[in-house]
Parts: structure tokens; C-alpha cells; sequence
């Protein structure tokens, strides 16, 4: 009897439990006014940290600690102007900062071997703890709210640069927001006095405090350039900024990995820069290594879109770009007539993923190129330079990886702790819209036992009306440059071509025979191989063909009409 009242009481207790969680509403984060490079330009979120408050603008993502800038690293007159505007925190300006020996630090190394501390820097840095505030609202319309945290946990970096491939350094530009981890904090042995020592992270600090119904988020980072705001929920997520279908797996310590199965070159609607309207099997192009996936990480955390230089090579060569080694990227052609037309037209790069782990579901996230045309400024270049964010390597971690470049159009979002436990979360990926999307939208709660949500039947297309230029189908590009990658097959432009050409002889044909026939009424007869030589000169004068000695121009620069050499696409099921 007992053992069963005490059954009953458990089950009201966890009725009630789940009743309290579906009370509670996501925390829907302010973004700041601003947006950064020195390799975007990128949306922040502004935090204030200390006492007297320190106010900071962070990129958001990425795990455990957050990192922040301190003005030691501009201290040796380094080229600072993105982090003067983005803000520093001092620890020694702030009265509620403190540090305990048990963390250890960061000494002069690459940070990618310090789980939480942004991978792309080297350099030293120190934790420290201090209250943090962060602007929140209760959803869309709600009471707008300043969230303090205490204890909360800092990586502050003192001295750290960025390394481009050619050797040259700038210092360290915006550090990171940090969005949770598998624990509930980070922990260190503290003596004394003998208890641990917990440094406070964001979602689990608002979920411990009762506020959001789990420790999760949701984001979209948006496009500074396109104007499509960002959006981050802590506790659930904007289902409008993820479109079915949503992708569910396993998160590691610090990284969000999915399998990569390939890539490829689509045109939404309308005609296509290129000459062919879609492309596929980019990823394995040419490179027999490369089995049936690569295991890629998205990364919030970096930049670029780092992948294998074959497949690097396979997407480039119908682009107008060039690779510049000193940078480890390629830059845009900006006077070549096509680039303008690429990056303004419904044309994408197609990424398909393993869906939900599972070898038989699949999902494509495409990425217009009109997201993939960023700007590289100071400290980097000192000319505002166009650049497309791809470079053939590995990333940071030691791993392929899909950088903000890509969260440009790809929905993200972690539910840490599902009901299994610590650690045994999920990840969610999903294809984000484009500029054409209501701004305003209630946010979805993420339960504590939730391992899958649900997007939103939006069309993908849609979202893009009036922010690309459809092409007339059968109108090529200016310049006609791309045509010179010849593939196979026959443009409808093509057949055209050759059905007027072909008129035109038959027509030409027949006037030579009339003609033939009069001089044959009205003339002496002449000997047969006289007939023959008149009647071809007659044929083929004017009419445009050429002879067996004469050839088409082949430097890429033909109409797109006359090109015959376009291969059909393989079939592939492409994201609406």
C-alpha cells in the first residue's frame, strides 16, 4: 500500500512537473544594431559583464565558456578596429570578477586543442567569473527582461592572433556567446573550501532559475548584407526559421557533426547562369578517397566553409573566382559580367546530409550564392575585398567543417539534456529561410524530453521572392564565360540554332537547283564536274556553315545558345 501511494504521488508530481514546464516561454535573445567582420559581415548579440557594466557585442554559438576580448590584446598598437567596436572586458575594471587556480589557462598555444575557446586563435587566455546580463524578451510581445547570471563563465583572451596561411597575423577581432554544454556547468575542483566550483552557463542558468521550460536553443544568425534579421531562442526556437524537414542527432563535447553526402549547383527557378541548370556529385568529384560520406562539423565558431580541395576545385571551376594563396581562399572576379549575375539569381550550392543518423533518409540545406559573396576588410585587407568562404583544407578541430558562412542558411539548435541525462542530448539542422520571412513569430517551446522538433511547411523558394533576380530561360549570361566548361548534351538554345540553320540550307538548296536548272535551259551544257564545283559554291555561299577547315571559336565566350557541349544532369532530389 505504500509502495503504491508512493507511485501515486510520483506520477502527480511528474503530471505537475510537465504541467509547470509548458507554462514556461523561450527567451527570445536582443541582437545588436551592429555586425562585424573582418570576414562577413556578421549579426551579434551585445551582453554586459562586470561591475560597472562592460558592454560587449559576441558572435553566438559554439560551446561551454564564452570567450571574450580583453584590451591587452591591442596593447602592441595591433589593427584593433573591430574589436574597439565590438567592445572589450577588463576583469581588474570590474568589482565582482574573480579567478580560482583550479582552471589552469591557455599559454601561448592554439586554442583548438582548449575545449570552448575559439579554435581559429593562438594565443593565451585565462578564466575569470563575473555577473552577466543579457536582454531577453518572454517570446514575441512579452515583457522585455535583463537576465542576470552570477558566477558566469568567462575565457577572457589576453594575447591571441589569427594566422593566415602565408604567416601574417592580426589580433584577435569578437569573441563568442557561448549557447550551453553537456553539462549543466563546468566544474572544478575548488580548495578551498572542498566543494566544487561551478561556472554558470546561459540556457541551463535561465532553465535552473525557472524562466525557460528547457536547457536548449534555437538559431538562425541571419545575413547582415540581405537583411535577414537573427533569431535566438533560449528554451525553444522560431519555427519559421526552420523548414522541414528538421534533422535529429547526437552531439559530441564540443562539436555538432553530421555526414556529408554531397554537394551540388542548383537554380531555384527561372534560367540559369550557368550552362547546365543543375549539378551534382561536387563533393566526390575526381577524388576516389572520398567514399560515400565525409563526416563534417557545423560550426558557429568559424568562418569559412572548409572542405577537400578536389571538392573545392569541382564547385569553383564553374565560378568566376580565383584562389589566393596568401589568404587560403578565393576571391570574386568582381569585373567579370557573370559574377554580378551568379550572385544576385536564384542560383545555390546544394549541401545533403544524412538525416537523423539514419542510412536510408537523407536532407538538402541549399546556400545562394548571394550569401556566399562576403567582404574581407581590415585587418585582413586593407581595400574591401569580395570573397567567396571556402577553403580546401581542414578546419581548425582537425575536421572538415560548415562555418557561419553556412548557418547564413541553416537553421541550429541543441537540446542538452533529454531525458536520458547528462550528455545524451540532441542536435537539430534544418534549412533556414530567406529575407522574405515574417519577423515577428511566437516562439516554440523545446521540452526537457524533446529529441525532435517540428519545422515549418514554409516553401524555401517563397522566402526568396523579390530578394534574387530570376533569369529568362533562354537568355545566357553576358559574357558567356562559364559556357567554356563544356559538359555534353544540347541546349534548347542549341537545337534552335540548328533547326534555323538547317531552313536556311534547304532553303539555299533548293534556289541553287532552280538557278542550275536555268543555266542548264539557257546555256551550253557543261561538263559534270563543272556542275559539281558550281553547285557547292552556289550551296554553301553566304549561308554561315562552315567548311571541313573552318571551326567553331572555342574560347568560352560563344553564346550559350550555340554551346552543345552540356552533359544532363544526374537526378537528384533537390530542397523545394
Amino acid at each position: 500500500m505504500l509502495c503504491l501511494a508512493s507511485r501515486q504521488s510520483l506520477l502527480i508530481f511528474a503530471f505537475g512537473a510537465h504541467a509547470f514546464v509548458a507554462a514556461l516561454i523561450p527567451q527570445l535573445v536582443q541582437w545588436s544594431s551592429k555586425s562585424y567582420g573582418p570576414d562577413g559581415p556578421w549579426q551579434a548579440v551585445t551582453i554586459t559583464i562586470g561591475t560597472p557594466p562592460q558592454t560587449v557585442d559576441l558572435l553566438p554559438g559554439g560551446s561551454w565558456m564564452t570567450n571574450v576580448v580583453a584590451p591587452s590584446v591591442c596593447a602592441n598598437g595591433g589593427a584593433c578596429s573591430v574589436a574597439q567596436a565590438a567592445g572589450f572586458y577588463d576583469p581588474d575594471s570590474s568589482s565582482t570578477a574573480f579567478s580560482i587556480g583550479q582552471t589552469g589557462f591557455v599559454n601561448n598555444s592554439a586554442m583548438s586543442s582548449t575545449t570552448g575557446a575559439i579554435p581559429t586563435l593562438t594565443g593565451s587566455a585565462y578564466w575569470w567569473f563575473d555577473t552577466m546580463t543579457i536582454q531577453t524578451t518572454d517570446g514575441v510581445g512579452g515583457d522585455e527582461n535583463r537576465r542576470s547570471i552570477l558566477n558566469f563563465d568567462l575565457l577572457v583572451i589576453t594575447a591571441a592572433n589569427e594566422i593566415l596561411p602565408d604567416g601574417t597575423t592580426y589580433p584577435a577581432q569578437i569573441g563568442k556567446l557561448a549557447l550551453g554544454a553537456s553539462n549543466f556547468n563546468q566544474t572544478w575542483l575548488h580548495f578551498p573550501p572542498s566543494p566544487n566550483w561551478n561556472g554558470t552557463i546561459l540556457p541551463s542558468s535561465l532553465f535552473a532559475a525557472g524562466i525557460t521550460p528547457s536547457i536548449s536553443y534555437g538559431m538562425h544568425i541571419g545575413s547582415a548584407t540581405l537583411g535577414i534579421p537573427g533569431s535566438l531562442n533560449i528554451g525553444g526556437y522560431d519555427q519559421s526559421r526552420a523548414l522541414q524537414p528538421v534533422s535529429g542527432q547526437p552531439y559530441t563535447i564540443d562539436h555538432l557533426p553530421i555526414d556529408l553526402l554531397d554537394i551540388g549547383i542548383g537554380v531555384a527557378e527561372g534560367g540559369s547562369p550557368f550552362n547546365f541548370s543543375s549539378q551534382t556529385g561536387l563533393l566526390g568529384a575526381s577524388n576516389s578517397s572520398i567514399g560515400v560520406s565525409v563526416p563534417v562539423l557545423v560550426e558557429a565558431t568559424v568562418p569559412y566553409l572548409y572542405l577537400p580541395q578536389s571538392t573545392c576545385d569541382a564547385i569553383t571551376k564553374h565560378l568566376p573566382v580565383t584562389f589566393e594563396a596568401d589568404y587560403g581562399l578565393y576571391f570574386w572576379n568582381t569585373a567579370d559580367p557573370n559574377y554580378k549575375v551568379i550572385v544576385s539569381s536564384p542560383a545555390f550550392l546544394s549541401f545533403t546530409f544524412r538525416a537523423n543518423g539514419s542510412t536510408s533518409q537523407n536532407m538538402t540545406i541549399n546556400v545562394p550564392f548571394s550569401l556566399l559573396n562576403l567582404t574581407l576588410s581590415a585587418p585582413i585587407r586593407k581595400t574591401p575585398t569580395q570573397y567567396l568562404p571556402l577553403r580546401p583544407s581542414l578546419g581548425p578541430s582537425g575536421s572538415y567543417a560548415l562555418g557561419r558562412a553556412f548557418l547564413q542558411a541553416a537553421f541550429v539548435g541543441v537540446n542538452w539534456q533529454t531525458a536520458t541525462g547528462v550528455g545524451s542530448g540532441v542536435w537539430f539542422l534544418a534549412q533556414a529561410p530567406g529575407p522574405n520571412t515574417p519577423s515577428d513569430n511566437p516562439p516554440t517551446s523545446i521540452n526537457p524530453t524533446d529529441n525532435s522538433i517540428v519545422g515549418s511547411t514554409s516553401s524555401w523558394k517563397d522566402t526568396w521572392k523579390g530578394a534574387w533576380t530570376v533569369l529568362n530561360s533562354t537568355n545566357p549570361p553576358e559574357d558567356g564565360s562559364n559556357q567554356s566548361k563544356k559538359t555534353g548534351g544540347l541546349s534548347h538554345g542549341a537545337i534552335a540554332g540548328i533547326v534555323v540553320g538547317a531552313i536556311a540550307g534547304l532553303s539555299l538548296c533548293g534556289l541553287a537547283a532552280w538557278c542550275l536548272h536555268q543555266r542548264r535551259t539557257h546555256s551550253p551544257k557543261p561538263s559534270s564536274d563543272e556542275t559539281r564545283e558550281g553547285w557547292r559554291e552556289s550551296a554553301f555561299a553566304g549561308s554561315g556553315v562552315p567548311s571541313s577547315k573552318q571551326s567553331y571559336p572555342s574560347s568560352g565566350f560563344a553564346p550559350r545558345e550555340l554551346d552543345t557541349g552540356q552533359v544532363s544532369p544526374r537526378p537528384v532530389e533537390m530542397a523545394a
